[in-house]
């Protein structure tokens, strides 16, 4: 096989990531996550995710923006900070820069979304991982995605991808999943954090 043709054939696997990696990635405050997923796109690999991150990703923002305009503008205490913060009051302006704000954060990880809960019978997976699970509702819609993604794989638009794992650095939501793996009873992803990429990667050099 050519190489042109290995490097068409590795394209059409993806990585899911939780929203969790992606803040690393594009906050800069992860610079292994950084290094890591640049690798990995660089190998033709794809980032995908689901739709749900855009959501958790614009809370985190709506928060960034809510914080800096309370403790530098109005210099309120941080006690009241972290107590009315469930009661922002940004404007249009500031949904404009959330909004902006995304769109550069679905660029620069070159990311795809795709909505994977979708119909009753993967709405009930997800069900039935809350309810046999400690996993918060946030962590389950990312695990019951990564594992359609494993089963069905993705139609995008450069063709199908097959989710080779999931990226996720949260250790709780590993060790629940491997809880109710035996049960399900399904194709199941291979949950990595960025480190454990980083070895292999490292590993496939030597």
């Amino acid at each position: 096989m050519s190489e042109k043709r290995k490097s068409k054939e590795f394209a059409k696997y993806g990585f899911y990531i939780d929203t969790s990696v992606a803040l690393d990635y594009v906050t800069g405050r992860n610079m292994e996550t950084v290094s890591v997923l640049d690798t990995l796109k660089k190998m033709g690999l794809v980032i995908i995710t689901s739709s749900f991150l855009v959501m958790e990703a614009a809370d985190f923002k709506k928060d960034h923006i809510y914080v800096l305009k309370k403790a530098v503008d109005e210099k309120w205490e941080i006690r009241r900070i972290v107590r009315e913060v469930y009661k922002k009051d940004l404007r249009y302006g500031d949904f404009c820069n959330v909004e902006d704000w995304l769109k550069g954060l679905k660029d620069k990880l070159g990311l795809q979304l795709y909505n994977f809960l979708v119909d009753t019978d993967t709405w009930e997976l997800a069900q039935y991982i809350s309810i046999n699970s400690n996993l918060s509702a946030p962590d389950v819609i990312h695990l019951s995605s990564a594992l359609v993604a494993a089963q069905s794989g993705v139609k995008s638009r450069n063709g199908a991808i097959k989710c080779r794992g999931f990226i996720s650095n949260d250790g709780f939501l590993k060790r629940e999943a491997k809880k109710i793996k035996n049960q399900l009873g399904i194709v199941y992803p291979e949950i990595l954090s960025v480190a454990e990429i980083k070895s292999k990667l490292e590993e496939k050099k030597s």
